[in-house]
């Protein structure tokens, strides 16, 4: 028969599982107790330790208010606390429990009954209903409880203390010396109140931030939390936020270690709250770099910023090597600048050297910033959105860049003319603006970035050197194969530089050139076999080899 009714209760089995509710750390231990000397009003907690391996005792001492009742401290669930404290503070009853599994003994002050008593917990009596003897204890105020230490806590105990006791708002002890602590919201540039909280915002330069950094502080209990967090754009600032709770009964912590808040209504407020601030304190600075996006975040919230900083940074011809790539340091705040959206290398790298020292564009060339559409200055400005190279060569006609192909047909070499075309649109419109190049490159069909298949193009009359050619190619289409079998990155920039240089004499300077300077390299690489008191001469053809050694002395006299 079913029954009329049921009623919560706590199984009998739980006690059995107590010795799980924690994992048994001492950084785990020290910070429940510290917390429970907190409550009880404590002004100061000593911890010490005595005893040699193998059978150490660590001991903690409070001077609050002692605990009444012996039972709350084996009753799971139970705490014991006034009812203003579990109002504020949410206390599970689950405190002493983190000594679950322990041999520990307990001294404690009971006001209710004017008198010390003193219990001994064995270490099996937590998985058991076996009575516990309370006996007399000529304590007279606060809570002394000693912990029979197993190993592990003693390689780590030192360093767990300190941890604790760093952001804990009362003073500890170790072995008889002060610990230091911190103010939890140290070097905050901007400080708000909320809901009983302190919201603390700190402005640094960028900082890998992990998920486990802690955000919140509960009295020196600090929790992992995601709170907003805001990177300046280019400028090298990071804003974030930490949260010092201190009376916020709304915000909870999992139960029962406390190492994540719970995610509620109070919790998303708090989101909401750190957002706002951050805005705040930087509605404090004398200006700002935010991508659009969070300024609009910041309108949305009721905090209103100027627009962003208005300038950008130089532009910069691209690498197709991202290691060889950087960018410029150099502000441009021209209202005629004129923003270079990203181009392949193989278009950057010749359109680089086309419009040196030239006036193109009316105005610097800056790098695109898309963070900052949607700013008046930004989304006002002129920009390059097309580049082609057109090649005459011939009576022929046509553009490469790095969308168009050169035709089949065209080979690398010479040709008449070749112009820069370069698309700019501006209010609405687009204009094109042109002037002479020297060189320009087209990729293969499969957009190969080997010296041998980038097809090269270069003026009749070009004044440039073959070194100048050869180190623009390199710039332009060496890119280093990352596979966890090909060679190393230097040695691959080393075999294309030689490549190109090759390819590039031979284009420039013929193909008998080409060949002299792949014997010279060859020869200059095995130059040590030579004494220094001889000369070789070499007559070499595909199939034969001559070589005339003879004195260098008498040669030269």
């Amino acid at each position: 028969m079913l029954p009329a009714s049921i009623a919560t209760s706590v199984a009998p089995e739980t006690i059995s599982k107590v010795t799980r509710l924690f994992n048994g750390s001492a950084r785990d231990v020290l910070n429940e107790l510290l917390q429970n000397a907190r409550r009880a009003g404590a002004s100061t907690v000593s911890i010490s330790t005595k005893g040699g391996a193998g059978d150490r005792l660590l001991t903690i001492v409070d001077d609050g208010s002692g605990i009444d009742d012996p039972a709350t401290i084996v009753t799971l669930g139970r705490s014991g606390w006034s009812d203003e404290t579990r109002e504020r503070e949410d206390p599970a009853g689950m405190g002493v429990f983190s000594l679950a599994g322990r041999d520990v003994m307990i001294r404690s002050w009971s006001r209710a009954e004017h008198q010390g008593w003193c219990a001994h917990i064995p270490a099996s009596a937590w998985e058991s209903s076996r009575p516990i003897a309370i006996t007399s204890d000529p304590i007279i105020r606060g809570t002394s409880i000693t912990i029979r230490m197993p190993e592990d806590w003693t390689r780590t105990l030192e360093a767990d203390v300190a941890h604790v006791a760093r952001f804990f708002p009362l003073t500890v002890t170790f072995q008889g010396t002060d610990l230091p602590r911190e103010e939890w919201l140290a070097g905050a540039v901007h400080v708000e109140e909320w809901q009983g909280s302190r919201i603390g915002i700190f402005r640094s330069n960028p900082a890998p931030v992990s998920i486990y950094d802690p955000r919140l502080n509960f009295h020196g209990v600090t929790i992992p939390c995601s709170l907003h967090r805001v990177s300046e754009v280019g400028a090298r600032v990071m804003w974030t936020a930490r949260v010092d709770i201190i009376d916020t009964p709304s915000l909870q912590l999992v139960l029962p270690a406390r190492k994540e808040a719970v995610q509620n209504a109070a919790l998303d407020a708090m989101l909401v709250a750190v957002r706002a601030a951050m805005y705040r304190a930087i509605a404090q600075q004398a200006s700002h770099r935010l991508a659009y996006a969070d300024w609009s975040d910041a309108r949305d919230l009721g905090v209103q910023l100027p627009e962003a900083e208005a300038y950008l940074r130089a532009w910069l011809p691209r690498c197709a090597d991202a290691h060889a790539a950087y960018v410029s340091d150099v502000r441009v705040e021209d209202p005629s600048m004129v923003v270079m959206t990203d181009f392949e290398a193989i278009v950057e790298q010749p359109f680089a050297i086309a419009i040196e020292g030239r006036s193109t564009f009316g105005g610097p060339l800056v790098d695109q910033e898309t963070q900052f559409s949607g700013y008046s200055w930004y989304d006002t400005l002129a920009r390059v959105e097309q580049i082609d190279f057109m090649i005459e060569r011939d009576g022929r006609k046509f553009t490469v860049s790095d969308v168009h192909e050169a035709p089949p047909s065209e080979e690398s070499g010479f040709v008449d003319a070749i112009t820069l075309i370069a698309t700019i649109a501006h209010a609405g419109a687009s204009v094109e603006v042109s002037c002479e190049a020297d060189i320009a490159f087209a990729a293969d069909q499969f957009m190969c970035s080997s010296a041998e298949d980038t097809i090269i193009f270069v003026r009749n009359g070009m004044t440039r050197t073959t070194a100048d050619v050869a180190d623009l190619l390199e710039r332009a289409v060496f890119e280093p194969n990352s596979d966890s079998d090909a060679d190393s990155h230097e040695t691959q920039r080393e075999r294309f530089e030689r490549d190109a240089l090759d390819r590039v004499i031979g284009l420039l300077e013929g193909s008998e050139a080409a060949l002299e300077a792949q014997i010279r390299r060859l020869l200059r690489s095995h130059s040590w076999i030579i004494p220094a008191d001889r000369t070789v001469a070499i007559n070499a053809t595909r199939d034969t080899v001559e070589v005339q050694i003879a004195d260098r002395q008498s040669e030269a006299a």
